[in-house]
């Protein structure tokens, strides 16, 4: 008779690194004109020495990040210079060309001091400007934090643990944020209208409210009635030598909303409009909204679209169609972070974005080897020099050999 001794015990790594699992967030664009771009964010974390007889003598915290591009692009969307670059083989304008490259967003270094305790606490100190981490059919953007613990001697060791970071940017620093409308104005022979949309609006919100005024001649036609919805464009971007170029975008649109306006209006009269942001996937909608982002290679944003539809009485009268830009954000988890200021001046605390969230007024402190290469809101270079495959890009139109009259650039 055989007897098996069974062990629950299980072996723990010598060295394990812990991170807030909270994300870490900005506040607006990721561009030095950005006024909030001076406030320092900080990655908390802890790191756990399990071996009591293992003396380190460096352990060094390394936060990386990357962006990536992977999709395939018709001939005919492509900058001229790209497009005649191609093979033989691949003159024809059904002829889709492979961009797939990878960039690094940053590499930070930190020195943690080894003082034979079990743990380490840390607070690592982040770049200001890394565009938020995502994940896309064609893209992604994503950070790692990793330790590396080396001992000296001959029977050296070299440990390293490492563990996933989330990034996120808003655009509204607190619901009690005041959001600035945009007017808007037109006249179509006549039908004059005007328009109040706000700039930007929040998830959390549930819904986007413009307000409408407008004067018709009611002798030859009326409004019959106003549909209203949410266009979500996702535009995948890249830059050669030439320029910075855009793909054609992938459009969106989530069901809309009818307005019908009361029966016994006037010019004087403001209209409400408004359509629900779709948070919640449905038979009907399977897709959800997600808050604007940009970063090296995808933008995605969004905008309104409305389109009038009127009664005549003697000819058919064709709708209104309207478009109007704005900001779909969410706003940030109270937080702390630390502010610049004078370095001579001591450190004090104020109350901004709400309540319960406080920043601490310190001195900037620059890393020196903090190195933030193409990134945030620039525009990296992708390498065309890769092979070429036919399966066709989405939908895109091939039927025209000639590339886009101009390419956009990075807002």
């Amino acid at each position: 008779m055989k007897f098996t001794h069974e062990s629950n015990t299980t072996k723990v790594p010598p060295v394990i690194l812990e991170v807030d699992p909270k994300p870490v967030f900005y506040i607006g664009p990721a561009t030095r004109e950005n006024p909030m771009s001076q406030i320092r964010t900080k990655l908390l974390g802890n790191v756990y020495f399990n071996d009591s007889k293992m003396k380190w003598n460096r352990i060094t915290l390394h936060f990386t990040g990357k962006a990536g591009l992977n999709i395939y692009a018709a001939s005919s969307t492509l900058p001229s210079d790209v497009v005649n670059s191609q093979s033989d083989l691949q003159e024809s304008s059904s002829a889709t060309t492979h961009l797939e490259t990878t960039v690094t967003l940053c590499d930070v270094e930190k020195e943690l001091i080894f003082t034979h305790e079990k743990v380490i606490d840390f607070g690592f100190y982040l770049p200001p400007y890394l565009p938020p981490s995502i994940r896309t059919k064609h893209a992604f953007v994503e950070y790692n934090l990793t330790v590396i613990c080396s001992s000296s001697g001959p029977f050296s060791k070299k440990q390293k643990d490492v563990k996933p970071v989330t990034v996120r940017r808003h655009y509204l620093p607190s619901p009690s944020s005041l959001i600035p409308s945009v007017e808007y104005h037109g006249v179509r022979e006549w039908f004059e209208w005007s328009a109040e949309v706000p700039k930007a609006t929040a998830i959390e919100v549930g819904e986007i409210v413009m307000a409408l005024r407008w004067s018709v001649e009611k002798e030859l036609v009326e409004i019959d009635r106003i549909e209203f919805c949410i266009e979500e464009l996702e535009t995948y971007r890249f830059s050669t030598k030439a320029g910075v170029h855009n793909l054609p975008p992938m459009v969106t649109q989530f069901p809309c909303t009818m307005y019908h306006p009361p029966t016994f209006s006037n010019s004087s009269e403001t209209h409400f409009i408004r359509t629900p942001i779709p948070l919640i996937s449905t038979k009907r909608e399977p897709k959800t909204i997600r808050t604007h982002h940009f970063d090296p290679f995808l933008e995605i944003s969004h905008r309104l679209k409305l389109a009038i539809h009127f009664i005549a009485s003697t000819a058919t009268v064709q709708p209104l169609e309207l478009e109007f830009p704005i900001i779909i954000t969410d706003f940030p988890p109270d937080t702390t972070a630390d502010y610049f200021v004078n370095p001579l001046s001591p450190a004090q605390s104020i109350s901004t974005m709400s309540d319960s969230s406080m920043v601490s007024l310190v001195q900037p402190v620059f890393a020196s080897s903090s190195t933030i290469q193409p990134g945030g809101d620039e525009v990296p270079c992708v390498d065309l020099d890769l092979p070429e495959y036919t399966p066709r890009y989405e939908s895109v139109q091939t039927t025209s050999t000639l590339p886009p009259a101009s390419s956009s650039t990075a807002s």
